[in-house]
């Protein structure tokens, strides 16, 4: 009788022990980062996450504007169409000051292309402010930060702290 309660009290640890085990495996699993995909992302979030920890002056904040016009697209902002997935571009009027993000899903193989057209972009910045400096924006367009991480192409044309703060966000979107 004794070696039968042994015998049952060795079961039931054992399928206490290996119930535990499979159970914790399965929650690895769900929390696996490597799960992850861009199509999960909304980029429109994570931009206007960025302008809610942007300290932008009044004026400067009420002229942002999302950019969804294909004419100004593609005049403004060399962009080719066909190269992106996804974006959220948003841009300051420049009369208050410099506000840009862009936040662009690229196409497989096409991150180089527009980040081309970011720069351009950038330059246009730069020479608009060059004779009108207002909010010291000159030099946030002449710092603005583009860069690629995985299939997002971003540009941040903000002040270094925002800057800062803007690409931990979008790190923290990312596996």
């Amino acid at each position: 009788m004794k070696n039968m309660m042994k015998l049952c009290a060795l079961l039931m640890a054992a399928v206490l022990v290996f119930g535990g085990c499979k159970k914790q495996e399965e929650n690895h699993i769900e929390d696996n980062p490597t799960d992850f995909s861009y199509d999960m992302l909304d980029i429109s979030t994570i931009v206007d996450e960025i302008y809610s920890i942007a300290e932008l002056g009044d004026l400067t904040a009420a002229s942002v504007e999302k950019v969804t016009d294909e004419t100004t697209l593609s005049e403004q902002y060399y962009l080719d169409l066909d190269n992106v997935t996804a974006m959220d571009i948003r841009s300051a009027n420049g009369k208050y000051g410099v506000a840009d993000v862009a936040v662009i899903r690229v196409a497989k193989g096409k991150g180089d292309e527009v980040m081309e057209s970011l720069e351009r972009r950038k330059d246009d910045r730069i020479n608009e402010f060059s004779n009108y400096d207002v909010y010291d924006s000159y030099a946030i367009a002449m710092n603005a930060d583009i860069y690629q991480t995985g299939e997002l192409v971003v540009m941040l044309m903000l002040d270094d702290e925002t800057k800062t703060a803007a690409r931990a966000l979008i790190e923290s979107y990312l596996p």
